[in-house]
């Protein structure tokens, strides 16, 4: 099988295109439709859907975990990225840290006193004296996107209206456009709602580094779904009904259960050129980065022409990544 180069996943962004703000409403984005290039307004989100249609959302929260502090001894700043809660004292975390020697090394800052317990190639494991959460809690900020300038006003809008529970450090930004009026307004239409939970990671904003595709590592992530919701999802698919994945953590998620028959676990599953989609009918997405795994799921849906279309969206002034306009994609 002939490999695909990862270039096929570059393109020319505009900063102008990368939207720095939520929309107040987020029934005012827009939606393209990748089938037939047609703009609308988000709120017009039924008329293009199944009669008999289910939307499946992640309600993963995202955590403030970032918590910005200052070294006692020298006054430095120093940023801890909480990425993953180990136990009580203990987390795997990203440092602004250059230290050469850090196994054993412990830092007393304004805010915690840490012990670095190891180093990985990207990550540090560190044990605290405050429990992680309390610390969380009392000090932790919403973590941005990279892309998207920092500032207070906009950490209460990268979280879902219906987010509950889990463990997420990025957000499911398609879920974004889904506040409580629009699932209202899809139940009353008759749409069932259905949710799963996927704690998405850093490394969604990894771009692949890789000379090919199909060469990359995508990074575990926790997953759970219930299993009487999977079930009645399966009979209302056998009974009609089209499966709309919200993001491609719910893609991702729903085709890894159908794969595993696991309700609850852990996913790396890489969608690349070649794969056999088994359950979801529908993607709605947000538009993604260069270079970006989720642009390989792009690929294995939409094809080559994917670039013609996100040409098409910059043209037509769509706003891009996670405060960003939308697409849906016919997948079956």
């Amino acid at each position: 099988m002939n490999k695909t180069p990862t270039n096929e996943l570059s393109y020319k962004l505009s900063k102008d295109n990368i939207a720095q703000e939520r929309y107040k409403n987020p029934e005012d984005s827009r939606l393209l439709i990748a089938d037939t290039k047609e703009i609308i307004q988000f709120k017009d989100l039924i008329s293009v859907t199944s009669e008999k249609a289910v939307f499946v959302l992640n309600k993963s929260t995202v955590r403030n975990v970032r918590l910005k502090t200052n070294k006692i001894d020298s006054g430095g700043k120093l940023e801890i990225f909480i990425l993953n809660i180990i136990s009580d004292y203990e987390c795997e975390c990203l440092l602004n840290f250059s230290g050469k020697k850090t196994k054993g090394l412990e830092i007393t800052t304004n805010i915690v006193k840490f012990k670095i317990i190891e180093k990985n190639k990207d990550t540090y494991k560190i044990s605290t004296d405050i429990k992680i959460d309390a610390l969380i809690e009392s000090y932790g900020i919403t973590p941005l996107p990279p892309y998207i300038r920092d500032d207070v006003r906009k950490y209460e809008y990268y979280k879902t209206d219906f987010s509950s529970g889990g463990f997420s450090v990025a957000a499911s930004t398609a879920g974004l456009h889904f506040n409580n009026k629009m699932i209202s307004k899809l139940e009353k239409q008759n749409k069932i709602i259905k949710y799963i939970n996927l704690d998405i990671g850093i490394g969604t904003f990894k771009p692949i580094d890789t000379k090919f595709i199909e060469d990359h590592k995508v990074h575990n992530e926790n997953y759970f779904i219930k299993k009487n919701d999977y079930k009645e999802i399966l009979k209302l698919k056998d009974d009609g009904y089209k499966i709309y994945a919200v993001g491609t953590t719910v893609l991702r998620t729903l085709e890894t259960v159908i794969n595993t028959k696991n309700y609850k676990g852990s996913t790396d599953l890489y969608i690349k050129p070649g794969y056999q989609f088994k359950l979801v009918d529908y993607l709605i997405t947000n538009f993604h980065a260069p270079n970006s795994s989720l642009l390989s799921i792009v690929l294995s849906i939409y094809g080559k022409e994917w670039k013609e279309l996100y040409m098409y969206a910059q043209t037509n002034k769509l706003k891009f990544l996670s405060f960003g306009d939308a697409v849906l994609f016919k997948i079956q």
